[in-house]
C-alpha cells in the first residue's frame, strides 16, 4: 500500500489529491447515498488519512458505523458486508454518471474496506490478496450454491448435496484463514503468592496483616491470588500468565507496626521491587494503625499505577496482545487523556471483548475510553456507547471496582448525577482503599454542590496514600477558590509536581481573582509555554460538568480576569 492508502497495482494519486477528491465526494449532491452509507464513507476515508487503515475490519466498522455492540460477531451478521456490498454499487454507478470529467476516483476493493484513490481512466481496483473472511469467503459459497442449483435442478437430494457442499465450502475457507492469521497474544491477570517472615511475638499479629493483605490485594481486581487457576479464552494461544512472589516481614513496637515488603518475578526470581510501610499507633487505635498499613502496602503493590500493573505494562509485548494488558493500557489512555492514546486504545480492548464478551475489566475501560474520546472529539455519540458498555459491566460483574468507576464517568457525563454518585460509593464500599477511586468521587460529589463531603472525601483520599492525587487535589483547590481563598489556591496549585493543565487553568484564574495583573500577565505567558493547548484546554477540558452555578459564576469571573476564554463551564470531570 502507498503512504496514503492507495493500491500500488493502480495508478495512484497523490495524498492532496486523495483528500480533495474525499472531500469533494462527500459533499457533492449528486452522491445519492442514505446517512448510513455516508457515516460509512467518512469513518473509511478518515482511516485512511489519519493512518488507521490497519484498524479498518467489519468488526470495528460494526461498533463505529452501525451500533453493533462489543459482542458483535462478524460471522452471524453479515451487515458489514452488505453494507459495503450496496456501497460499492452506488460509488460505481456514481462514477460512471460524471462521465469523462477528469481526477480522481474512489474505489473499495472487494475483499476490504480501506478505500483506494485512483485516477479516473483507470480500471476498477481489483481485491488484494489478503481478504475479510466476511467479504470474501461468504460470497464465494454463495456464487458454488448457485451454480450447484443450477445443476442439480430439483432432484430429491438437491438440498442436502447443496447443504453439505456449502459447509464444506465455508469450514475449508476459515480454516485457511485460521491458518494464515496470527492468533493473538492474550494476557491474563498475574499470579500473586504471599509469604510473610514475623517475630515470635508478633507472629499472630502478621498472620493477620497477610490475611487483611490477600483480601485487599483481591478488591483491586488487577492481581489473582495464586490458589486461583487461569482460564485460556477459547480461541486464543495459551495466555501470557505472568506471576509475583510477594515477601513480606511484618513488625511493630510501642509507637508503630511496620512491614518491609519485596515483589519478585516468579519465574526468574529478579526483585522487582523493595520498600517498607510504616503506620505510627499513637494517633489511635493498633488495629486502625494495622488497617492503614494493609490499605497502603496494597495499593502500593496492586493499585492502578502499583509496582505489578507498572511491571506488566513495561513488558515488551506487540500492540495485537490483547486481554489483561489491553485493560493496563486503555486505564494509561483514560488518565493521560489523549486522543491518540484513547484511538489506540481502542481496537485492542475491542479485540479482548470480542474474545471473551463477559471480559467486565475490558468493557468498563472501553466505557471510558469512549467518554474520553467524545469529550475531546466533541462528539456525544460515544457518550451512550460508553454508559451501555459500563452498565454491561456492571452486570457482568457487580462487585468489580472498574465497573462502578466507569458507571460513575458516564452516568456523570449524561447529566445522571444521582445515580453517578451512587456508583461510586459502591465502588468505595466495594474497595475502601482505592483511593483514586475515591478521589474521582470527591469530584463528582464537590462539582454537584456537596461542598464539604466532596472536601472531605478528598483529604481521606490523600490521607490514604500520603501523597498527592490528581483529582482530590483539584477538588481541593477548587474549594479554596470557591470561598475567595485566592492565594491558598495559588499555594497548593503550585504544590502539585507537574501540574496537568487543568489545573493550571485554575491556577491561572486564582492569580487574576488576586488582583496582581504584571504577576497574571507573567504567570500565562509562562503557561503558554509548558501547555502549548493552553486554550483548547479552557475550551474542551470545561465541556461536560454539571458546576453548581455559583462555583460556575465564580470560575467564568477569574478566567475571564485572566483573559482566557470562558466557554460553559464544566470540568476535568471525575473520569
Amino acid at each position: 500500500m502507498a503512504a496514503n492508502g492507495v493500491s500500488n497495482r493502480a495508478q495512484a494519486v497523490g495524498e492532496s489529491e486523495a483528500r480533495s477528491e474525499a472531500e469533494r465526494l462527500l459533499a457533492d449532491p449528486r452522491l445519492h447515498v442514505s446517512d448510513r452509507h455516508r457515516a460509512f464513507l467518512r469513518y473509511i476515508v478518515d482511516a485512511v488519512f489519519e493512518g488507521r487503515s490497519d484498524a479498518v475490519k467489519a468488526y470495528s466498522i460494526a461498533i463505529d458505523v452501525f451500533n453493533r455492540p462489543p459482542s458483535f460477531d462478524p460471522s452471524s451478521d453479515p451487515i458489514v458486508r452488505i453494507e459495503a456490498t450496496r456501497l460499492r454499487e452506488t460509488l460505481a454507478k456514481y462514477y460512471e454518471q460524471l462521465g469523462d470529467e477528469p481526477g480522481a476516483r474512489l474505489d473499495i476493493p472487494r475483499g476490504r474496506y480501506v478505500p483506494v484513490f485512483v485516477e479516473r481512466e483507470q480500471p476498477p481496483c481489483p481485491g488484494e490478496d489478503v481478504f475479510d473472511v466476511e467479504e470474501e469467503i461468504v460470497p464465494a459459497v454463495e456464487d458454488a450454491t448457485a451454480s450447484l442449483k443450477s445443476t442439480v435442478g430439483r432432484k430429491p437430494y438437491a438440498a442436502f448435496v447443496l447443504a453439505s457442499l456449502a459447509a464444506i465450502a465455508l469450514a475449508g475457507g476459515y480454516a485457511v484463514i485460521r491458518a494464515t492469521t496470527p492468533v493473538p497474544l492474550d494476557t491474563q491477570k498475574p499470579f500473586i503468592s504471599l509469604s510473610l517472615n514475623a517475630g515470635q511475638k508478633d507472629t499472630a499479629a502478621g498472620e493477620t496483616v497477610i490475611e487483611d493483605l490477600a483480601v485487599s490485594l483481591a478488591r483491586f481486581g488487577t492481581v489473582r491470588l495464586k490458589s486461583n487457576a487461569g482460564v485460556t479464552r477459547r480461541g486464543a494461544e495459551p495466555a501470557q500468565q505472568t506471576a509475583y512472589d510477594i515477601r513480606m516481614r511484618y513488625g511493630e513496637d510501642a509507637t508503630s507496626v511496620s512491614l518491609w515488603w519485596q515483589v519478585s518475578d516468579a519465574a526468574t526470581g529478579e526483585a522487582v521491587w523493595t520498600d517498607q510501610e510504616r503506620r505510627p499507633t499513637g494517633t489511635g487505635t493498633r488495629n486502625d494503625a494495622m488497617r492503614a498499613l494493609v490499605y497502603g502496602v496494597s495499593r502500593r503493590i496492586a493499585g492502578p499505577v502499583g509496582v505489578v500493573n507498572t511491571t506488566e505494562l513495561r513488558r515488551n509485548l506487540p500492540a495485537s496482545t490483547i486481554g489483561n494488558i489491553c485493560v493496563l493500557r486503555g486505564e494509561i489512555a483514560v488518565e493521560q487523556r489523549n486522543l491518540v492514546a484513547l484511538k489506540a486504545a481502542r481496537p485492542c480492548l475491542e479485540a479482548t471483548i470480542a474474545a471473551d464478551p463477559a471480559d467486565a475489566d475490558a468493557m468498563a475501560t472501553l466505557a471510558r475510553v469512549f467518554i474520553w474520546t467524545g469529550r475531546t472529539t466533541g462528539d456525544d455519540s460515544y457518550f451512550g456507547r460508553g454508559l451501555d458498555l459500563a452498565n454491561r459491566a456492571a452486570m457482568v460483574s457487580p462487585a468489580s471496582t472498574r465497573a462502578a468507576l466507569a458507571q460513575l464517568a458516564t452516568q456523570y457525563q449524561i447529566g445522571q448525577s444521582d445515580a453517578s454518585i451512587a456508583a461510586g460509593r459502591r465502588g468505595v464500599a466495594l474497595n475502601p482503599e482505592n483511593a483514586d477511586l475515591m478521589a474521582k468521587l470527591s469530584m463528582a460529589l464537590f462539582l454537584s454542590g456537596h461542598w464539604e463531603e466532596g472536601v472531605h472525601l478528598a483529604k481521606e483520599a490523600t490521607g490514604l496514600v500520603g501523597q498527592t492525587i490528581r483529582d482530590a487535589n483539584f477538588v481541593m483547590i477548587l474549594d479554596a477558590y470557591r470561598q475567595g481563598h485566592y492565594a491558598e489556591a495559588v499555594f497548593l496549585a503550585r504544590q502539585v509536581p507537574a501540574a496537568d493543565t487543568p489545573t493550571t487553568v485554575l491556577k491561572l484564574a486564582a492569580i487574576a481573582r488576586l488582583g496582581d495583573r504584571p504577576v497574571t500577565e507573567q504567570e500565562i505567558a509562562a503557561a503558554r509555554l509548558q501547555h502549548p493547548d493552553l486554550d483548547r484546554t479552557v475550551a474542551a477540558m470545561f465541556s461536560g460538568a454539571r458546576y453548581d452555578s455559583s462555583l460556575k459564576t465564580a470560575l467564568r469571573t477569574g478566567i475571564l480576569e485572566a483573559g482566557l476564554k470562558s466557554p460553559e463551564l464544566a470540568s476535568n470531570g471525575p473520569m
